[in-house]
């Protein structure tokens, strides 16, 4: 009876066939997956491929939107041109004889005011005075200070007028003179007339028409018409006019005769004293 164990060189054969084998399996492996890999990169470089161009550095600043494309045209903000202010071409209000007061002043205008403006067109005035009681100027409605210009006198009064009611002082008349009123006492009592006051020398504003102290007779009827009465009064038959304005007042003063030369002494405006 044989053994059933393979002999020695039985096993030697079949090891030497196996590891041949291997061999052979390894040899045909090898060469398909190197072809296997040489296909796929084939593959992978026929796909397109995006163009990579240089690097291009991050803005610094972030740029600004652009419009929508449905947008309409872009709308153009149109600004008004640069104002220019022309120079104002309008004389500054002048000082004059009116109904109502003298221009730049009104009657009832407080009295710090009306010498505020007042000084500012006719300068540092010639004088002032004060009184209580009798002044030279006649009976007026309380105490009385006066300011002058010139032949202009400007009175001021904390009594009431028909401008203001009393305790505030404001300006209530003006009058434009021969003489100087503030050199008469008003209080002389003596033996014999109290002398004739100085004349005055100087200027004086005048109306809108032009008519102020020495203008003739003439000339008022030309500037004002039928507006202007001439009656022949008291004292020494003086010859005294008066203009109309209405609701704005009168002018009233004095002529030195009743021919068209004469001329005017005196022109006055607002609450007369002695009125």
């Amino acid at each position: 009876m044989l053994p059933l164990v393979e002999s020695p060189a039985v096993g030697v054969i079949r090891r030497r066939g196996r590891r041949r084998q291997r061999t052979v399996r390894a040899a045909v492996l090898v060469p398909a997956v190197l072809v296997g890999a040489l296909v796929a990169r084939g593959i992978e470089d026929a796909r397109p491929r995006p163009w990579v161009g240089p690097v291009t550095p991050v803005p610094t600043t972030q740029p600004a939107p652009a419009p929508p494309s449905s947008a309409g045209p872009p709308t153009t903000i149109e600004r008004p041109p640069p104002t220019t202010v022309a120079p104002s071409t309008a004389a500054p209000p002048r000082v004059e004889l009116r109904p109502d007061g003298l221009g730049v002043v009104a009657f009832g205008t407080g009295e710090r005011e009306a010498l505020d403006r007042l000084e500012r067109r006719l300068g540092a005035p010639d004088e002032r005075g004060a009184w209580r009681g009798a002044t030279p100027f006649g009976t007026c409605p309380g105490p009385v200070r006066a300011v002058r210009w010139g032949r202009l006198y400007v009175l001021f009064t904390s009594g009431p007028t028909r401008y203001a009611a009393g305790g505030r002082w404001h300006v209530f008349t003006y009058q434009v003179d021969a003489v100087r009123r503030t050199a008469i006492d008003p209080d002389y009592n003596g033996p014999s007339p109290p002398p004739d006051p100085p004349p005055l020398r100087g200027a004086s504003p005048r109306t809108t028409a032009g008519i102020g102290f020495g203008s003739t007779l003439a000339e008022l009827r030309r500037a004002y018409g039928q507006r202007l009465q001439v009656t022949m009064g008291e004292p020494g038959m003086v010859y005294r006019f008066r203009v109309d304005f209405g609701a704005a007042g009168e002018l009233s003063g004095s002529l030195s005769g009743g021919a068209p030369s004469a001329t005017i002494t005196f022109l006055a405006a607002g609450a007369l004293c002695g009125e």
